[in-house]
């Protein structure tokens, strides 16, 4: 499985875990996601390199 398929395939489970949400409680949990997402990348060192 491809990186973009294994997105795919988690987003459409993502959407039916949220069916019947808001529009503000899903907006909540992506936010909630993208915080978790990052916490996992900085467990594991894999931050992208940021340069100023």
């Amino acid at each position: 499985m491809t990186p973009r398929e294994f997105v795919k395939r988690a987003m459409e489970h993502i959407k039916e875990l949220t069916e019947g949400l808001s529009e503000a409680e899903y907006d909540n949990c992506l936010e909630q996601l993208s915080f978790e997402l990052e916490e996992e990348r900085q467990q594991l060192n894999w931050s992208p390199d940021i340069e100023d």
